[in-house]
C-alpha cells in the first residue's frame, strides 16, 4: 500500500516539474493558451490525486494490516433478558483466526487480509428486580466460557500424584445440564470457610500418605484450572474496561467490583474483604502489576543488550506491555565482525549461551526477515527497498512473561521446549517431594524451615527461574491475547501456542485447540439454561430468598445459619418464601446498602465533604437512610455520624441528625452523644443534641456557656 502511494506521489512531483518548464518556455505565448493549459495541467492533477486517493482507500479497504480495532468492533456486549427481572450479558469479542496473502490481477503480492471471527468470551447474571433502578441491582454468577466440567477421564488424571502432563481429550458439554459459574459476586464469604473447612477435615481424618497425597493433587489442580480461567475473565476485563464507552452496560463501579471479586480469590480470605475497599484494591494491585511489567522489562532489555541479542516487547494489548521476545541474528556467527566468542549474561535470561550453539548455524525452526540500516539499527518493514538496508534473517530464542514480582519468566523456549516446563515444575517437585516423600514441613522440621528458607532466598535474589510462582496467570493472558493481535503472522502465533501447550502441566486443561468449541458449546448451554422455566429464573428466585434470609435473620441465627451451610458443604441454606411484601423489602434493603455504601466511600475519601463531592448525591443518600433506615442498621448510624463530622453544610448536617434519631438504636445514640461532646461542633447542634437524648437543661446551658466563652478567648486579639 505504502509503495502504490509513494509511486503516485512520484508522479505528482513529475508533473509539477513538467508545469514549471512549460510555464518557462511558453512564456510568449498568449494568455488564453497560457490559461487553457494551466485548466488542462490542473485537470490532469486532480484527476491523478483522486487516483491516489482512491487506491490510497481501497487498499486501506481491501488490507485491513492497519492493525488498529477500535472498541466497537472488537467488543460487544448481548443482553439476554431472564424471566423473573433479570438479565444476561455476554461479552463478545472479535479474534483473529488466520491471516491470507491476497494476490492483485497482474500476479504480484498483494495485502493481507485478516480473518477474523466473533466468539463469547464470558457471561454475567445481573439481578435487577424487574425494574430500571441501578440501586438495586446485584451481580450473581459469572461464567467464562472456557471452564467446564472435567471429564471422567481428566479427574482420574488430576488424582494421580506427580503426573504433571495435560490430558487432552474430546470437549463434550450437553444441553442439558446447567453450565459450570466460575464465581458468584453475590456470594464470596461462604466459598472461604467451606474451603477452609474441607481443608482441615481431610488434613484431620485422612492419614494415609498416598490417599492425601492424591487428595491434594487433586484440590491443587482444580484449584490451577479455575485460576487459569480466572486469569483470563480478568484479562477479558482488562481490555474491555480500556475501551469503555459511555453506552455500555457495565458501569465502571461494576468493572471494578468484579475484577476485585476475581483477583481476590487468590488469598486465603479475600471473599471477606468488604466492597468499600475494592477501589483500593484495584488501584493498588494495578499500580503493582504496572511496576513489575516496567521493572521486568528494564531488566530483560539490559540483558539482552548485553548479549547481542534484540529485545522486542510484544504489545498484545491496547495500553500496556505484557511479553516479551529476544530475538538472534542468524549472520551474527558468520559475519567478519561477529563475535562468537563474546560473553553471555544469562543471569534472568535461563536459556542457553546462543553463541555456542551449533544448531543455530542451520536453523529449520521459525524466523523472520527484518531489514537494518547502515548503522546496524532495525528498521520498520514498511521501507525494506532503502539502498542501505538490508536484509536480516531473524531467529526467536524465548519469549518471557513480565508481570512476576521479581524476574522476568520464561514461558516459551524456541531451542528447547521442555525447558520452561522443567522449571513451572520445580517448585511443584519440590512441594511433592519434601511433602509425600519425605514427610517434611515447614512448621514441622526446623531444619528443613531454615534450608527452605536459604533456598528460597538465594533463587529470588540471584534470578534464577527455579522454584518461582506459577505461570499460570502469564500463559492465560498470552493465549487470550495472541487471539485479539493482528500482528503476529500465522506461523509465529502457531510457534507461540504450541509452546503454551508444552508448558501446561495440569491435566484439567483443555489446550487452545479445544477452546473455541468449548466456548460456542458453553454458550449455547447457557442461552438454553437461561430461557427454561426451571433454569436462571429458578435460581435467580433461590438466590434472593437466600439473599432475603441474611436480612431477616442477623445476630445469632444468622450465625448459626452460616454455621449449618458450612458443616454441609453447602448443601443446606436457609431460605425465605418469597412474597410480594418481602420483594419491597428486599428492594429496599438493597437501596439502603447501596446509600450506606456510597456514604462510608465519602467519609473514608476526604475529611470535608464539600470539597470533593456533589453535595446533591451526598443529600439524596442521606434523605433515603433517613426515610427508610431502622434500628437493626447500624452501618448506616455509624456513617451518617461521620458524615455529620466531615461537613459543615446546614441540610446535610439536619439530614444526618434526623437519620440518627430515626434508627434510634445504640449505635446512633452513640454517634448522637460523641456529637454532644466534641467541642468542635457549634452549640446549636449540641444543645439539639442534648435535647434528644434528654440531658437537663442546666447541663446544656453550661455547655452553650463553655463554647461562647471559648469563642470569646479566641476572638480576643
Amino acid at each position: 500500500m505504502e509503495t502504490a502511494i509513494e509511486s503516485g506521489r512520484i508522479q505528482l512531483n513529475n508533473w509539477q516539474e513538467r508545469l514549471k518548464e512549460r510555464r518557462l518556455r511558453d512564456t510568449s505565448c498568449s494568455v488564453f493558451a497560457s490559461t487553457a493549459a494551466l485548466l488542462t495541467s490542473s485537470s490532469l492533477l486532480l484527476c491523478l490525486l483522486i487516483l491516489v486517493l482512491n487506491v490510497k482507500v481501497g487498499l486501506a479497504q481491501g488490507e485491513p494490516s492497519e492493525l488498529k480495532q477500535t472498541a466497537s468492533s472488537r467488543f460487544r456486549v448481548e443482553r439476554t433478558t431472564v424471566a423473573g427481572g433479570g438479565e444476561l450479558l455476554t461479552i463478545w469479542a472479535r479474534v483473529v483466526v488466520g491471516l491470507e496473502t491476497t494476490a492483485l490481477t497482474d500476479g504480484s503480492q498483494g495485502g493481507v487480509k485478516i480473518r477474523t471471527e466473533e466468539i463469547p468470551l464470558m457471561s454475567v447474571l445481573r439481578d435487577t428486580l424487574g425494574d430500571a433502578n441501578r440501586e438495586n441491582d446485584v451481580l450473581r454468577e459469572v461464567w467464562v466460557h472456557t471452564y467446564v466440567r472435567p471429564k471422567l477421564a481428566q479427574q482420574a488424571a488430576a488424582l494421580v500424584p506427580f503426573l504433571y502432563k495435560g490430558l487432552r481429550v474430546e470437549p463434550h458439554v450437553p444441553l442439558t445440564s446447567p453450565p459450570r459459574a466460575i464465581i458468584n459476586l453475590s456470594d464470596t464469604d461462604q466459598p472461604v470457610w467451606r474451603r477452609l473447612f474441607v481443608s482441615g477435615v481431610t488434613n484431620v481424618l485422612i492419614d494415609q500418605p498416598l490417599l492425601k497425597a492424591s487428595v491434594h493433587n487433586y484440590q491443587r489442580n482444580t484449584t490451577d484450572y479455575r485460576k487459569s480461567n480466572l486469569m483470563r475473565a480478568l484479562t477479558i476485563l482488562s481490555l474491555y474496561g480500556s475501551q469503555l464507552k459511555s453506552d455500555s452496560p457495565f458501569s465502571e463501579a461494576e468493572l471494578g467490583q468484579m475484577q476485585s471479586q476475581l483477583a481476590l480469590t487468590e488469598k486465603t480470605f479475600g471473599g471477606l474483604v468488604d466492597r468499600i475497599h475494592f477501589p483500593s484494591f484495584h488501584e493498588k494491585q494495578t499500580t503493582a502489576l504496572r511496576d513489575a511489567r516496567s521493572h521486568n522489562w528494564e531488566l530483560l532489555r539490559q540483558q539482552a543488550e548485553a548479549s547481542g541479542l534484540y529485545f522486542e516487547p510484544l504489545c498484545l494489548s491496547d495500553k500496556t506491555v505484557t511479553h516479551a521476545l529476544l530475538w538472534f541474528r542468524a549472520d551474527s556467527l558468520t559475519s567478519n565482525d561477529g563475535k562468537t566468542d563474546r560473553s553471555f549474561q544469562g543471569r534472568f535470561l535461563n536459556i542457553k549461551n546462543p553463541w555456542h550453539d551449533e544448531r543455530l548455524r542451520q536453523w529449520k525452526g521459525y524466523s523472520e526477515t527484518r531489514y537494518f540500516n547502515i548503522d546496524n539499527q532495525l528498521v520498520t518493514a514498511t521501507d525494506p527497498i532503502g539502498p542501505d538496508n538490508r536484509a536480516v534473517t531473524m531467529i526467536p530464542l524465548a519469549l518471557y512473561g513480565l508481570d512476576f514480582e521479581k524476574i522476568p519468566a520464561l514461558l516459551i523456549d524456541f531451542r528447547d521446549s521442555a525447558n520452561p516446563r522443567r522449571r513451572e515444575l520445580s517448585g511443584r517437585l519440590i512441594n511433592d517431594i519434601t511433602r509425600y516423600v519425605l514427610s517434611l514441613s515447614r512448621f514441622g522440621n526446623v531444619y528443613y524451615f531454615l534450608a527452605r528458607s536459604a533456598f528460597d532466598f538465594v533463587t529470588s535474589r540471584r534470578g534464577i527461574d527455579v522454584n518461582q510462582p506459577s505461570r499460570l496467570r502469564s500463559a492465560a493472558e498470552l493465549r487470550l491475547l495472541l487471539s485479539f493481535n493482528q500482528n503476529i503472522s500465522n506461523a509465529l502465533r502457531a510457534e507461540l501456542n504450541e509452546g503454551l501447550e508444552n508448558l501446561s502441566v495440569n491435566p484439567l486443561e483443555n489446550g487452545s485447540k479445544a477452546e473455541r468449541e468449548l466456548t460456542f458449546a458453553q454458550y449455547r448451554a447457557l442461552q438454553a439454561y437461561a430461557v427454561r422455566a426451571n433454569g436462571l429464573s429458578a435460581r435467580l428466585e433461590r438466590e434472593r430468598s437466600a439473599e432475603l434470609a441474611k436480612f431477616m435473620h442477623q445476630g445469632l441465627d444468622g450465625r448459626l445459619i452460616r454455621l449449618a451451610n458450612i458443616l454441609t458443604f453447602g448443601r443446606y441454606t436457609h431460605r425465605e418464601k418469597l412474597t410480594p411484601e418481602l420483594l419491597q423489602q428486599l428492594d429496599k434493603e438493597r437501596q439502603l446498602a447501596y446509600h450506606t455504601r456510597f456514604l462510608r466511600q465519602v467519609a473514608r475519601s476526604t475529611p470535608i465533604v464539600e470539597v470533593a463531592w456533589k453535595m446533591e448525591e451526598v443529600l439524596a443518600s442521606l434523605r433515603y437512610i433517613s426515610e427508610n433506615g431502622s434500628e437493626k442498621n447500624n452501618e448506616s448510624a455509624k456513617v451518617v455520624g461521620s458524615i455529620f463530622s466531615r461537613t459543615e453544610d446546614v441540610q446535610a448536617r439536619e439530614l444526618c441528625l434526623s437519620t440518627l434519631k430515626k434508627i434510634g438504636n445504640k449505635v446512633a445514640m452513640r454517634e448522637i452523644l460523641r456529637i454532644y461532646h466534641d467541642a468542635t461542633v457549634p452549640a446549636e447542634w449540641r444543645t439539639a443534641c442534648a435535647e434528644y437524648l434528654r440531658i437537663e437543661p442546666q447541663r446544656s446551658k453550661a455547655v452553650e456557656m463553655s463554647v461562647g466563652s471559648q469563642l470569646n478567648v479566641s476572638q480576643q486579639p
